[in-house]
């Protein structure tokens, strides 16, 4: 499955590449969307936050043709930037409710108690609310690189030739002849054991923050 025509190395290197770098510019943004959503009052607060939840449920086919013709016209198809940019519009919503929960139940009086004793917000966020949140966003970088790895229609559509990340490769076995079951065999493989991984070390790192934040 490594070699030609198949190629599933460099695909394989396209998906770590899209799904990282997925969680890492999603779980800072929806962590600081969901910190303003808990502990601001603004106007139009409530809309928007239901405007954010909501787009989650439109379909992949409504949108898939604008963002090709946006990345055709900004000269970005068939690369890992735009398949990046196109699961965080897909994952950001999810992560940002599921994080917003975990900062409510942090109380207002630890970080009201920090501010008052001369800590920066930025400290009380980072030191106070961060790990307190954590498992919140451990679950929310776990959904995310998950959803992204397994991506398919925006993978198919908009990365044509080097941004073809490994759901996309399963394709290929596929013939004139027939399905090759012993390589998709191989493919599933492929796709599912980084999830299995993952779900391993996210697993002690998910008691443990759940008893780091029990006791603060």
């Amino acid at each position: 499955v490594f070699r030609d025509p198949w190629n599933l190395g460099n695909k394989i290197i396209n998906s770590f590449a899209v799904a990282g770098g997925t969680v890492l510019l999603a779980m800072p943004m929806a962590t600081m969307a969901a910190y303003a959503f808990s502990r601001f009052d603004f106007r139009f607060k409530q809309a928007i936050f239901l405007v954010v939840i909501a787009s989650q449920f439109i379909p992949a086919a409504v949108v898939v043709l604008p963002y090709f013709l946006m990345f055709k016209e900004a000269g970005m198809l068939d690369t890992r930037t735009a398949l990046v940019l196109v699961n965080l519009s897909i994952v950001l919503p999810y992560a940002v409710w599921m994080i917003k929960g975990f900062i409510d139940a942090v109380p207002m009086e630890i970080e009201e108690s920090a501010m008052v004793d001369g800590a920066p917000r930025s400290r009380v966020i980072w030191e106070i609310v961060v790990p307190t949140a954590l498992p919140g966003i451990i679950t929310a970088a776990v959904f995310s690189f998950t959803l992204t790895w397994n991506e398919f229609l925006f993978a198919l559509i908009i990365g044509k030739q080097h941004a073809l990340t490994l759901p996309i490769g399963l394709i290929g076995f596929r013939t004139e002849r027939g399905d090759l079951w012993e390589l998709m065999a191989a493919g599933g493989v492929l796709i599912t054991a980084p999830m299995f991984l993952i779900s391993l070390l996210v697993q002690k790192q998910f008691v443990g923050s759940l008893t780091a934040g029990s006791v603060r």
